[in-house]
């Protein structure tokens, strides 16, 4: 099986085409594929990347710049990393979601590690501290931590991956 991730501005036709039949469980997320993605695109809002298994849309995930109130981040990250005292740059992981019938084959994790190696890449163009994601509920919030992500303090379903430990895990790989 051959796994690859296009951009969606890159996207075979044929694939570009799925997108109305991409269902992962969870309406919103099926929509924002179908309808809203291209127009993001075009607006440079996020950047949406899908993924592909043997001529197959798998699932996608959404990139955008973002700030975050360092309030939000856990305490032991802004002092481990010496983090200044105020709004810092991220990228904010904005959607993650593989099709039903692709879920629990460890896609998700493909789409993630490739979102957080295009953090790499951002931070050398432009600077950032980490990824954040909102995550949908707490079995979300459950898997990114499993991938070493932070909580925030007050908001249990915003999570932070400092940069130093992106690069780390990505060494891993």
């Amino acid at each position: 099986m051959t796994t690859k991730i296009h951009p969606l501005s890159k996207l075979p036709r044929d694939l570009l085409d799925a997108r109305s039949q991409f269902d992962c469980g969870t309406p919103a997320l099926n929509r924002y594929l179908a309808e809203t993605a291209s127009q993001h695109e075009k607006r440079n809002i996020t950047r949406t990347f899908c993924g592909e298994m043997d001529g197959v849309l798998f699932g996608y995930y959404a990139l955008t710049n973002a700030n975050v109130d360092l309030g939000a981040l856990p305490p032991d990250v802004v002092k481990k990393y010496k983090l200044p005292i105020h709004q810092l740059p991220v990228v904010r992981l904005a959607r993650l979601a593989v099709d039903s019938r692709f879920q629990g084959q460890g896609l998700g994790q493909v789409l993630l590690v490739d979102a957080m190696t295009r953090v790499l890449r951002v931070a050398e163009l432009s600077g950032c501290t980490g990824l954040i994601v909102d995550a949908k509920d707490d079995k979300a919030a459950g898997y990114y931590k499993s991938f070493g992500f932070r909580q925030a303090p007050e908001n249990g379903l915003l999570l932070f991956m400092p940069l130093p430990e992106i690069q780390e895990l990505l060494r891993k790989r």
